[in-house]
């Protein structure tokens, strides 16, 4: 996978098209956010997160693996995932998840949460073909917005039950380091500590529902005041800002420079004491 990845970068300006598939860009979407938090070289935090793929970027910055085994781990969970059950994604706002998923089954038959990112914001999967129509029916129910994710997989539902034992069994081949801080799980937001939960919680979030309202209000109970996103994107800081929450948040992705972004954890961690 390495060696792929390595050759897709060395010829970037003729492999354009595959630099976005699941296979290469997630092992380079976790390498990024590895070397950022590499770099930044900022204080020991109290705990890790990730949403989706990014929580095994959360192992590799708290040490359980170095970058060549994310990244390896990275391909394969995408090669695992592809190759599974497919279905779709439904991104719904403006409607309790529960009763969203309720109407989700009226609408569509077979459907699952994926992922709760709020009160009131959730992603649904569905089976593939009926999007359009889930998206419309959510609409007419009275959501404030449905819109059909650009994926091919329905990430985080039983659609993708074909793929947990693979991808269990290479968490179970690759070298484990000392994790100097917790990492807080996707699925149920409890912190993690020890391989055997790394195995199970990591492997389990690809077809359990991602809970980030659990993770956002785990972050606060724990006493976290600053949270800095390593990207790419800056959709999670800003809802912990939305969710007024007490945390301080920005994203990598609104600094110029790597002196800037230490500066401002600087102030914020004394700012929030």
């Amino acid at each position: 996978m390495e060696e792929e990845v390595a050759a897709l970068l060395e010829n970037l300006g003729q492999n354009h098209r595959e630099f976005f598939l699941n296979h290469f860009s997630q092992p380079l979407i976790c390498l990024y956010q590895m070397m950022v938090w590499e770099e930044l070289e900022l204080p020991e935090p109290k705990l890790f997160a990730g949403y989706s793929l990014g929580e095994l970027s959360a192992y590799g910055c708290a040490g359980a693996f170095g970058k060549e085994e994310v990244v390896g781990l990275a391909g394969k969970r995408a090669r695992r995932m592809d190759a599974a059950r497919g279905g779709r994604l439904v991104v719904v706002v403006g409607m309790e998840a529960e009763k969203a998923l309720a109407k989700a089954r009226e609408v569509a038959g077979e459907a699952y949460l994926a992922i709760v990112l709020g009160a009131a914001h959730c992603v649904i999967g569905c089976e593939a073909g009926k999007e359009k129509e889930l998206a419309e029916g959510m609409c007419g129910a009275g959501a404030e917005e449905a819109e059909v994710l650009a994926v091919s997989v329905a990430s985080h539902t039983p659609f993708l039950d074909a793929a947990v034992a693979p991808f269990l069994s290479e968490l179970q081949k690759v070298g484990w380091g000392k994790m100097r801080v917790p990492v807080l799980a996707g699925i149920d937001a409890s912190k993690v500590l020890v391989r055997s939960e790394m195995e199970r919680t990591l492997s389990e979030q690809i077809h359990r529902a991602v809970r980030w309202d659990l993770v956002a209000g785990r972050l606060e109970e724990s006493g976290c005041k600053v949270v800095l996103e390593l990207g790419p994107g800056r959709q999670l800081s800003h809802a912990l800002l939305a969710e007024g929450r007490g945390i301080d948040a920005r994203s990598v992705e609104e600094f110029h420079s790597w002196e800037g972004v230490g500066e401002w954890v600087e102030r914020a961690l004394q700012r929030m004491g």
